[in-house]
């Protein structure tokens, strides 16, 4: 198929070295305009100008003599991390957290409240409302920019709405984009959680995966839900509607249970921390109904029956890594999310054990399957994908304010 490509006008090549600038920078801390122009073949002039117009917007600062090129002293400039912040915010089925970050994607300040599941939708968005005005009023010195916003799937990005929360129902008719711009008056971006998660190990971790031409990168939040995250060659695939990499909703039983959204034996049934503290409640029995966090302690506690319950939901998250494998033949594969906190290195090791089983071993020899380093990788990759916006349209968020 003949692919069309379209011309690139001044405009868009100024835009484009903006960026590139700011991801540079980001990515070097402190760097000097003559380096900067070698990192990334601009001419130094092309560079000085697109650092003048950041400096003149308040974006970037300079911070003193550093040792430049051919030992010379230059005056470093990095990103101004000082004055403005990003709201992230990362909504599961029964709590949820934010935090403000700077513009490299640095925590600031976070808070985290569990969700009475018993309240409808509506007066639980309204307490998110009230807890993220409060949080910003907290760092009020830093002005919020934007606000990123990581949601359980299937997510619509066409209705603006939660197709299906399982168990929670209700989600789907508060337009959470909307009302956050409606009430805040900034830009708001709202993203599947999984698709966060690896936006946040793609920022983070860019020395270890993702640097290399054409590579898939998978991350797989194995928390209340099941969703996968797909970056190939440095950007996110999201489909048709957004839904891709919603892998909770892949069935690996048909003669499974029925699922809410249709299917029969949909993973999220067998491995999800909610399916995880189900099947310890229903083998244990008695009148106590435990929770995730006392489920997690007695798997580490090394009770028999909970530790082989929970070997039980890694060797099915196998199966949809598998599956995962097959489909889109990743080099990295990172797992995170509640369950992969409980005993990574075992999650790590039975999953491992069961792909090599399961898969070809030349597919195996060249995959890596890691557990994820980034703590809270979905509020995190929330607020960069607000970040990334600010990146991308500068001048959009910072030239106006000063007459540009």
């Amino acid at each position: 198929m003949y692919k069309i490509h379209y011309g690139i006008n001044q405009e868009h090549i100024q835009k484009m070295n903006r960026t590139l600038i700011l991801h540079l920078l980001r990515k070097e801390g402190v760097c000097a305009r003559a380096h900067l122009a070698k990192l990334s073949s601009l001419k130094q002039a092309t560079v000085t100008n697109i650092i003048n117009d950041f400096q003149a917007w308040g974006l970037v600062k300079e911070v003193g003599f550093i040792a430049g090129d051919k030992g010379r002293r230059s005056i470093g400039i990095s990103i101004n991390n000082d004055d403005h912040g990003i709201l992230g915010i990362r909504l599961a089925r029964k709590d949820y957290i934010m935090g403000v970050f700077d513009l490299s994607g640095n925590l600031i300040e976070a808070r985290a409240d569990e969700i009475d599941s018993r309240l409808a939708p509506r007066k639980i968005f309204e307490m998110l409302l009230q807890e993220a005005d409060r949080l910003m009023e907290k760092t009020g010195e830093r002005k919020t920019i934007a606000i990123g916003v990581a949601i359980p799937g299937p997510y619509n990005i066409r209705r603006g709405r939660i197709e299906l929360m399982t168990g929670f129902p209700g989600w789907g008719d508060i337009a959470i984009q909307e009302e956050l711009e409606q009430k805040f008056c900034i830009p708001v971006f709202v993203g599947h959680d999984a698709n966060a998660g690896v936006l946040a190990q793609y920022w983070h971790n860019l020395e270890d995966v993702g640097n290399r031409p054409g590579e898939i990168i998978v991350y797989i939040a194995v928390g209340q839900g099941i969703g996968a995250g797909i970056i190939c060659d440095g950007e996110l695939i999201k489909g048709n509607l957004g839904i891709a990499g919603e892998i909770g909703h892949m069935s690996i039983n048909f003669n499974g249970p029925r699922c809410a959204c249709g299917n029969y034996g949909c993973l999220e049934n067998y491995c999800s921390s909610i399916a995880f503290t189900n099947e310890i409640n229903r083998v244990m029995g008695g009148d106590h109904e435990y929770t995730f966090s006392e489920a997690v302690g007695m798997v580490r506690a090394g009770n028999p029956i909970v530790k082989e319950i929970f070997l039980t939901s890694c060797d099915s998250l196998a199966v949809g890594v598998v599956n995962i494998i097959n489909s889109f033949d990743p080099s990295v594969i990172i797992i995170g999310d509640e369950m992969s906190h409980v005993l990574p290195e075992e999650m790590l090791r039975r999953v491992k054990g069961e792909v090599k089983r399961k898969v070809l071993p030349e597919i195996y020899e060249n995959l890596k399957i890691m557990i994820s380093t980034v703590n809270n990788s979905m509020v995190h990759g929330a607020a960069i994908t607000a970040i990334m916006d600010v990146f991308d349209c500068p001048d959009a968020y910072f030239g106006t304010q000063n007459g540009a």
